[in-house]
């Protein structure tokens, strides 16, 4: 018998757990970061103060302006995808951050 020359592969196992573990810190970068947004002493109270008219106005300007550029059709496939993959692992690696600040500090 001769043995097949190829590409070694990772078990399914393997996919799976690495699969699973880049969504949960994907979650948990989203969730951290969007606490970190709206937390009492969070990222729009450092930047604009207490007063939440102003804060509110420009977060609504800037996700309205990110949903009207993610909406058009045919702008840039291939770039969007790229974007998409860069945000993904972004938000991981927030994940991996704030998992990390819960499990040395014990909280965010």
């Amino acid at each position: 018998m001769e043995h097949a020359k190829g590409k070694f592969e990772f078990p399914i196992f393997a996919h799976v757990a690495v699969g699973f573990a880049l969504s949960a810190l994907v979650m948990i970068g989203i969730s951290g970061s969007i606490y970190k947004l709206v937390a009492p002493q969070g990222w729009v109270v450092q930047a604009f103060g207490h007063g939440f008219g102003l804060g509110a106005a420009l977060l609504a300007a800037v996700l309205g302006a990110a949903a009207v550029v993610w909406a058009l059709p045919g702008w840039m496939p291939v770039q969007r995808a790229r974007i998409a993959d860069w945000v993904v692992y972004g938000f991981a690696a927030a994940g991996l951050l704030y998992l990390g600040q819960v499990l040395a500090v014990g909280s965010f």
